[in-house]
């Protein structure tokens, strides 16, 4: 049996334990998937504790407990450690399967990237570098990626998640008469109404990776096409799932399955 949740605060709103549900249910196996409230005070120890009893298959991680794995004295893999963030945990491991998710999502979208604005500074953010790495390793052409965000706080890990050339300036000076082919944004729906009338009108693709409450603020005022962070919520839980079961399935078939599904439930 899997028995797994999600681990964040808030996280209330977390549609995680419906979309694992739905995996789960696809593959025909008993599981457990629940939500927990902890911050990043009281989250280590449940962790510790919880990983240590044999019990569960692991825990999916979300704001603000992404770099929380990196005290936790555990074998990450490379997405985590170059984006310094882990957002899937299973017993003596931390993964990043965000990366892998923001990689499948910006290949679905078959969309330029000579012009890329990433609004945001956090863990999501150094994810979206490394995933942009990736295609461009990959052969799929990026430019220089132009990273907003409020505090230069981040600055240093920002530059080492990525070999990309980028500018990092303040949000304040956000501008899209940039002209960007595509603007991702990890800002919660909840920060964003402060600087929504500087996307009013943007004609390029709106990224945003929130999902709750929908449509957000950014996705109200921009006249381009928007993609939720629906997808990038399925896109990663799949390969979640494929880490928590061992089990091996067509991720991209899942993948499409699960977040068309969703996407209906939501519509209802």
């Amino acid at each position: 049996m899997i028995k797994a949740a999600v681990l964040g605060k808030p996280i209330a709103h977390s549609l995680s334990p419906f979309v694992h549900g739905q995996i789960y249910q696809k593959l025909g196996l008993e599981y457990s998937y629940e939500r927990f409230e902890h911050d990043a005070l009281s989250a280590p120890a449940f962790i510790r504790q919880a990983l240590s009893s044999g019990e569960w298959s692991g825990f999916s991680l979300t704001m603000p407990l992404k770099e929380v794995a990196f005290s936790l004295n555990l074998l990450c893999d490379r997405h985590s450690l170059a984006a310094h963030s882990v957002n899937t945990l299973t017993p003596g491991h931390g993964f990043n399967t965000d990366v892998a998710g923001l990689v499948r999502v910006l290949e679905e979208l078959e969309i330029d990237l000579e012009k890329v604005v990433i609004l945001g500074s956090g863990a999501t953010a150094r994810s979206a570098l490394v995933a942009l790495q990736e295609l461009n390793e990959g052969g799929k052409k990026v430019g220089v990626v132009d990273i907003f965000r409020r505090s230069n706080n981040g600055d240093s890990l920002l530059q080492e998640a990525s070999k990309l050339d980028m500018r990092i300036s303040s949000l304040e000076n956000f501008s899209t008469e940039r002209n960007s082919n595509l603007v991702i944004s990890t800002i919660p729906s909840t920060a964003q109404s402060g600087i929504s009338l500087q996307l009013q009108g943007f004609s390029g693709t709106l990224f945003d990776i929130s999902y709750s409450p929908w449509p957000s603020t950014f996705a109200g005022v921009v006249k381009g096409p928007v993609v939720s962070g629906l997808s990038l919520l399925v896109a990663q839980a799949v390969d979640q799932a494929a880490i928590f079961t061992g089990v091996n399935f067509d991720r991209g078939e899942m993948y499409r399955e699960v977040k068309l599904s969703t996407a209906r439930e939501l519509a209802k």
